[in-house]
């Protein structure tokens, strides 16, 4: 079975058999993992980028988890912090604005 298009052919057959092959893939390579996980030890304690946890403090807040990619971005950033105003319906304006703009470059090329 095959659906033509403009561009092509689509043969959702073939695509489902590629699916199915990497989920097999997938679960094969599952299976060659290591069965050595113990519960009630030091294994289910929290561990987050190579700091162990306190056991009250889980909380580890996102600037802190990507650090190195704001402080490279930290001029950019700077820049987009004045359109962050809190109010919802500035994004959903935002949002429209670019959903109206990605369709006219998509229905005029």
């Amino acid at each position: 079975m095959r659906i033509g298009s403009g561009e092509g052919f689509w043969g959702p057959i073939v695509w489902v058999i590629l699916a199915l092959g990497i989920l097999a893939m997938g679960f094969a390579v599952w299976l060659q993992g290591r069965r050595t996980y113990k519960r009630g030890t030091e294994q289910e304690e929290p561990f987050l980028s190579g700091e162990k946890l306190s056991k009250g403090g889980g909380a580890v807040a996102g600037i802190h988890l990507y650090w190195g990619f704001a402080e490279a971005l930290r001029p950019l950033l700077s820049r987009l912090v004045a359109f962050h105003s809190g109010f919802v319906g500035d994004y959903v304006g935002w949002l429209l604005v670019v959903l109206v703009v990605s369709l006219l470059v998509v229905m005029l090329s």
